[in-house]
């Protein structure tokens, strides 16, 4: 039983990436395609995936719903919202919210720019770990012990020309963060795309998670884009108080 789990979870992972045809997902698990197509009809008739007409499958309705169920009991999630929003319209640009959950920077709530030009995401994606802001934000914050088992999970692959990529490189960037109480991204993670990011702090004293404002560099530069950091570390502030910070 529990192998015939393990396998349909695999499944969602592995569809998950991208729509994928019966003979795929049979080499991915090695096994016979009648036995990934009993997997697949079973996960289909519960709804956790969908065949398109194509006769790739892809992941259904039932796991946005779970996906969506999973991040409405966040409460940082409820309780950054109006700060994310204020941010947002006094910007007019993207902010995101992202939190460590099981190993990854996790992309749980963004409020978007009105602008027909902006930074393309979506809830519950991963963020770069060594590059993006809203990670970096959350590291910089993380117990050395916590951070080291991280850190050696993930490798720090070059994504543009301005990415870290050696961990004294970014170690000697997260004690700037420590410093100024904010990260930031000069296209590190995305050409054309920069970011800033402050953490939120739990009750506990401990980093719960962080917020961003990214922008594409076409329209804010960087003297623009430092010129939101006041208003992110309002936000921030408001939001760790909310979740019982006193610092």
């Amino acid at each position: 039983m529990s192998q015939t789990l393990d396998r349909a979870l695999q499944i969602l992972d592995y569809v998950g990436e991208k729509p994928r045809r019966i003979a795929e997902i049979a080499d991915f698990l090695s096994v016979h395609h009648s036995t990934a197509l009993r997997f697949l009809h079973t996960l289909r008739n519960h709804g956790f995936v969908h065949e398109l007409p194509d006769h790739r499958y892809r992941l259904g309705a039932a796991m946005f719903r779970l996906g969506f169920q999973a991040l409405d009991g966040l409460e940082l999630r409820s309780i950054a919202r109006p700060a994310m929003e204020g941010l947002s319209t006094t910007t007019g640009e993207t902010v995101h919210l992202g939190a460590l959950e099981d190993g990854d920077i996790v992309y749980i709530e963004k409020v978007e720019s009105q602008h027909p030009v902006r930074t393309v995401s979506r809830i519950g994606a991963i963020a770069t770990l060594h590059c993006a802001a809203v990670s970096k934000a959350i590291l910089a914050f993380l117990p050395e012990a916590e951070f080291d088992t991280l850190l050696a999970s993930h490798e720090l692959t070059k994504r543009t020309d301005h990415t870290l990529t050696t961990r004294k490189a970014l170690e000697a960037d997260l004690v700037l963060t420590r410093e100024r109480g904010y990260a930031l991204d000069d296209e590190e993670n995305e050409p054309g795309i920069h970011c800033v990011s402050a953490p939120i702090f739990s009750g506990d004293g401990e980093v719960a998670g962080s917020m961003s404002v990214s922008t594409p560099i076409s329209r804010i530069d960087r003297d623009a884009l430092l010129g939101f950091v006041p208003g992110l570390l309002a936000a921030t502030r408001s939001t760790s108080r909310q979740l019982g910070w006193n610092g």
